[in-house]
This record gives C-alpha cells, structure tokens and sequence, in this order.
C-alpha cells in the first residue's frame, strides 16, 4: 500500500522551508524532500519583495520534487498570524427531533454561525472552542453524540487575500493545482500543546525574525491572536548599528549572548575568518534587556487587549527561533511580566528546536487529512 505523501510550504518572517513527507513510526516523519530559502521576508501584512519570493517558492518546488519520488496533488501552506485575524462567534441550530451528529450538522452549524462580508479576507479555519447539548452537557467534540440542540462557541481564522493571492497566482505558476491555506498559529497550537492544557486555556507566543504572533487557545480553536513586529532581527539590526558592524558578525554576537553575564569586565569574542572582534558584555546585554522589554510590552497590551481572564496557572508559551536561543531571555521574560515562561518545541529526533515548530506542525496537520491523488508539478516539472 502506497504511503501518503504531503507537501508543505511553511512561510517565516526571514525564510521559507517547504518538504514533502510521510507519517513514521511513533508519531514522526519521514523526509523525502526538503528545502530551506532566505528572503527578505515582510512585515505590517506586506512582502518586501515579490519578485525574489516567487524566484524562492520556485526554488524550495523544485528542490523538494527532485529529493520525492511520489508528490500530493495538494500544497499545504502555513499563513503567519500577521496575515490573519479571528473571529469568534456563540451560535446554536435545533433539530425537530434528538439526532445523532454527524459531520454534516456540524458544518450546518459553523455555515450559519458566521457569514463573511468583507472582501479583504477569506476564511481558512474554523473550529470549536467548546460545544453544548441540549441537556446543557459540554464536549469538545459533539460527533457521534444524540440531540435536538447543538450549540457551539466557535471560532474563524480569517486571512487576508493579498496573502492568498499572492502565494497562490506564484505557486499556479509553479503548476501546483491545489492549494490549502492553513493557519500557522492554530497548527503550532495544536500540535505543540495536548489537549487538556488547551482545555485549561494556553498563551502560545511564535517570536520570529521579524514579527511576533500572540496567539491565546482554548479546546481546538484560537480565541484571541495579535501580531505585531517584533523578533530576533530586531536584535541584529541593534546590534549593527551601536556597534557600526556588519550585520552577519552582528547575528553572531546575538548567539553568543548569555545574560547572566554582568561583570564590567566580561567581553564576548566573536572570530570571523582571520578577525577577533570583542565586545562589552555588560553594554550588550544592556541592549538585549531593552529589546526583551518591548517584547514584554506588546505581550502585556495583546493580553489585555484580549479582554480574556487568563488563570494565574497558565504559563506564557514561547516558540518559533527569534529568541528561544538567547540564554537568561526566559528568566527576564518571566521576571517582567510575572509569568511562569517556557519554551516549546516538537519532540522530535532532528527536529527539536523551537524553529522547528512551524514546519512539525503543519506536516502533523497535512497528514490527518484525507489521501489525494498524487500529480501537481507536470508544468513545471516536464
């Protein structure tokens, strides 16, 4: 029996990753194809650069067809959460008499929960956050259960078609014949946090290169998300500019950074090829602190700008490769903004890392869905 194989094309604020794939064994993947491109990126919802992300998508396509023998007919893309925003919605149908739902009564019930009227925005997701029977008993999933009531509090990620258009006119001409646009912020949560803690509600914040999404969860739905611009670049750029340096020894330095350090004497050495450069510890970390701190700012106005009670219990999840490596960042996060801090990331062999969460997640989700027929590259592949 032949496997299925997905294709993904997971879209950062500084690169983009497709692979193609298959499931394995213990909840892991198999790799057939893989493909990571820098690119300018965006940022306030628009690319820098069109022409070089069509020249990158058509690169990641054709370096993943030549590692995959066998591709899907349908692309799976990850939309960042600043192209995104969410709705949320309490709505309830009644039956003449007690039925058993099925799928069909609970697409009739997200069909008439939310009518899209807007032209800028087209829905990708939708899913419940909780569901309630007619004999006021609550369930995460009404499928398979019997009544004359299905009332639901649920949740629309809309996305902004500059974003699916831009991506789907490059990928047709890419001869990809169907796309699926997937929220990258609902996949990470589902992936990345078990069901029950999404029960309890969860705070998942993706800290990229050059955006920060906040994102807060409850049963299978996002309840809340922000994006705002914000990530390691950041960093980089601060980096490059108070110390008159080169942006990649810059980047170096950023991975060096260890905010325990607080000696007036402690340096931090950076070789590049035949060069040793050094630089203050105590005059770094002083920037860092300050970059960290508007972080903590745009965090603090996303969770009161939700208007959601957020249990003392429930910790600030950080993902995604913006600051995940900064050694102390956590430890100041949590300090600032008191709040229990951790950071996730998929558990995986060679795969592992926060930045891997994007892609993990959105493989996870490609390959629950049902099998296609396998041919989508025959025009730019022939």
């Amino acid at each position: 029996m032949q496997k299925n194989t997905v294709t993904v094309i997971d879209i950062g604020s500084s690169g983009i990753t497709a692979a193609a794939a298959e499931s394995g064994l213990n909840d892991t993947f198999v790799i057939k194809g893989f493909s990571r491109q820098g690119y300018a990126g965006f940022s306030e919802g628009e690319f820098f650069d069109r022409t070089e992300l069509e020249g990158v998508l058509r690169t990641c396509l054709k370096q993943v067809r030549y590692g995959n023998k066998g591709i899907a007919e349908t692309v799976y893309v990850g939309v960042p959460g600043e192209f995104t925003t969410v709705v949320l919605k309490e709505h309830q149908i009644a039956f003449n008499k007690s039925r058993k739902i099925t799928e069909s009564e609970l697409n009739e019930l997200y069909d008439s929960g939310y009518t899209l009227k807007s032209q800028k925005y087209c829905i990708i997701n939708r899913s419940g956050v909780v569901f309630t029977l007619d004999d006021m008993r609550r369930t995460a999933d009404p499928v398979g259960e019997n009544t004359k009531l299905l009332r639901g509090t649920l949740s629309y990620v809309l996305c902004d078609k500059y974003f699916t258009d831009t991506i789907s006119s490059f990928l047709k001409k890419c001869g990809v014949e169907n796309v699926e646009f997937v929220s990258g912020p609902l996949a990470e949560a589902l992936y990345l946090f078990a069901p029950e803690t999404r029960d309890r509600t969860a705070v998942l914040a993706d800290v990229g290169y050059i955006t920060t999404s906040l994102s807060v969860v409850q049963g299978d739905a996002i309840i809340y998300q922000k994006g705002f611009p914000y990530g390691g670049g950041y960093l980089t750029a601060m980096f490059t500019e108070f110390f008159k340096i080169d942006p990649d020894i810059a980047e170096k330095l950023k991975r060096k950074v260890n905010l325990s350090l607080s000696a007036a004497d402690e340096v931090y050495k950076i070789v590049d090829g035949d060069e040793e450069y050094t630089f203050p510890a105590e005059k770094v970390n002083e920037i860092v602190f300050a970059s960290l701190d508007e972080l903590c700012e745009n965090i603090e106005y996303c969770l009161t700008d939700s208007r959601f009670a957020i249990p003392e219990y429930v910790p600030l999840s950080v993902t995604g490769g913006g600051i995940s490596f900064i050694r102390g960042a956590k430890e100041h996060i949590s300090k600032r903004l008191n709040l229990v801090v951790e950071t996730l990331a998929p558990r995986l062999p060679n795969m592992n890392k926060p930045t891997d969460s994007s892609l993990a997640a959105l493989l996870k989700l490609a390959l629950g869905q049902p099998v296609k027929k396998q041919s989508f590259f025959k025009k730019l592949f022939k």
